[in-house]
């Protein structure tokens, strides 16, 4: 069976790849950066008949290996062993895996224990948060359609309405300590404060409940001062929306992108400030995006097989259900067609195979 990782296992490999190039980081910490990694790993120590409802995502070299649930609602990072993958053993690595790659991948287990008194409490706190923000549609509008934006230190992750509660660890509580981290002083981060989004570092971006009046300004603050000092960004969520997705489209003109930001926003603001430097000092443009008619069918064709040759045999075994020697026959034509579909379809697979080094072709059918 075909891999299909989680969503936000995607954005995390996105922000991973970028970050880190070496196959080994930190000495002993290996990130699986490919779907093509993900199921070798997970056919080669038969997770489907042990643990068929997580995949492996990296490992220590040393027999652990962390894994992540196929449902995109639980983003939590798990540890187990490759020699006892079953579900009751899996134990809590982190709260998500942006959070785990901050942390610089610890394997080491949760040193305190939640008691089931303590997990249900966390239950009913996302139970009574989920019917609070219901009633406010502006929040729910704006959770539904997050716009991610990568390496300016604005929102790349997003709270789901289904679990908001728990992307406020950090904020409102500290799940390692079991710790309330709200209160009234000064400095302080407010219980009616409301966390939605966080870039890269954590920072968050967040609301105020009793602003509903205000159509919810949204305010960031930076995380580890010791203190919450908020900055308004926005007027509202809506208008915070707008601007993310003005930025979005813009984000592969960097001439363009300038202009706005020099007309439409303030500068004196530190978090449009810096994310305004940050396209300054961007060394050159980013890669265009290659855009097709969702209504055409794309031809994927392989034309060099590259440095990991076996590695892509072994997919074009899979794909076509070829011998070993029929696959590596296969593999010395000058233009393999890999597979025929709609580009959305074929993302993976470009990516897989352009990931072991081999060059594709994508050809827009008429």
């Amino acid at each position: 069976m075909k891999m299909n990782p989680p969503e936000h296992w995607a954005n995390f490999i996105k922000t991973f790849t970028k970050k880190y190039k070496d196959e080994i980081i930190f000495d002993i910490v290996r990130v699986f950066r490919t779907v093509e990694d993900i199921q070798e790993r997970y056919d080669t120590y038969e997770f489907a008949e042990f643990l068929p409802e997580y995949i492996p995502v990296a490992d220590d070299s040393g027999g652990q290996v962390a894994v992540i649930s196929k449902d995109n609602k639980d983003p939590k990072v798990y540890l187990s062993s490759y020699g006892v993958l079953q579900k009751e053993s899996l134990e809590v690595l982190d709260r998500d895996l942006i959070h785990w790659m901050q942390r610089k991948f610890p394997f080491e287990r949760e040193r305190n224990s939640i008691s089931p008194a303590e997990i249900g409490k966390r239950e009913k706190e996302n139970t009574l948060l989920i019917q609070k923000i219901s009633s406010f549609p502006a929040i729910i509008e704006f959770l539904k359609e997050p716009v991610c934006i990568e390496g300016l230190a604005l929102p790349e992750n997003y709270a789901s309405a289904e679990l908001i509660y728990y992307f406020q660890d950090g904020y409102h509580y500290n799940s390692v300590e079991n710790k309330d981290l709200t209160g009234d002083a000064q400095g302080e981060f407010k219980s009616d404060w409301i966390v939605l989004a966080s870039n890269y570092f954590a920072d968050p971006f967040f609301i105020d409940l009793n602003e509903v009046k205000d159509d919810f300004p949204v305010y960031f603050a930076y995380h580890g001062q010791g203190v919450w000092e908020p900055v308004k960004i926005a007027e509202s969520l809506a208008a915070f929306q707008k601007i993310l997705h003005e930025i979005q489209d813009l984000r592969l003109d960097k001439a363009g992108l300038i202009q706005y930001f020099d007309e439409y926003l303030e500068l004196e603001n530190p978090v449009w400030k810096e994310a305004y430097t940050s396209i300054i000092e961007e060394e050159g443009e980013p890669e265009p995006i290659k855009t097709y008619d969702l209504g055409s069918e794309i031809n994927l064709y392989i034309t060099d097989t590259g440095p990991n040759k076996m590695k892509v045999i072994a997919l074009l075994k899979k794909q076509f259900g070829l011998s070993g020697s029929e696959a590596l026959e296969l593999s010395k034509q000058p233009k393999i067609l890999f597979r025929t579909g709609y580009r959305k379809w074929l993302e993976y697979d470009a990516k897989q195979l352009e990931d072991l080094g081999a060059i594709v072709e994508l050809e827009v059918l008429d």
